[in-house]
């Protein structure tokens, strides 16, 4: 069937930015929602930084050697732009709708 998605294989580093992507959009939600953002942004700047780093040292731990050999530094940079895009977009939309209600 043409346009199905059965049997894609993602490559790991597609699925290490998928990840970090949608994590972006929970961070969105969640600075949004718990108010990180105040008394100042950097609250949930420095917030963002630290899930991003825990999660590569995560990342490191789990994979195996060969793994974390094929991906190199793309194992810390794979997805790091979407992540702060998707963390930033999400936010501004939920603050906005939270701001509404």
């Amino acid at each position: 069937m043409v346009g199905s998605w059965r049997g894609l294989s993602l490559k790991l580093e597609d699925k290490l930015y998928w990840v970090r992507f949608l994590a972006g959009i929970v961070m969105g939600v969640l600075t949004a929602v718990f108010k990180l953002y105040q008394p100042t942004i950097l609250v949930g700047v420095i917030t963002l930084i630290l899930v991003y780093v825990v999660s590569a040292m995560i990342l490191k731990a789990v994979l195996s050697e060969d793994a974390r050999a094929k991906l190199g530094r793309k194992l810390y940079l794979s997805g790091a732009a979407a992540y702060v895009a998707m963390w930033l977009i999400t936010l501004v939309f939920v603050f906005n709708i939270m701001l509404q209600a």
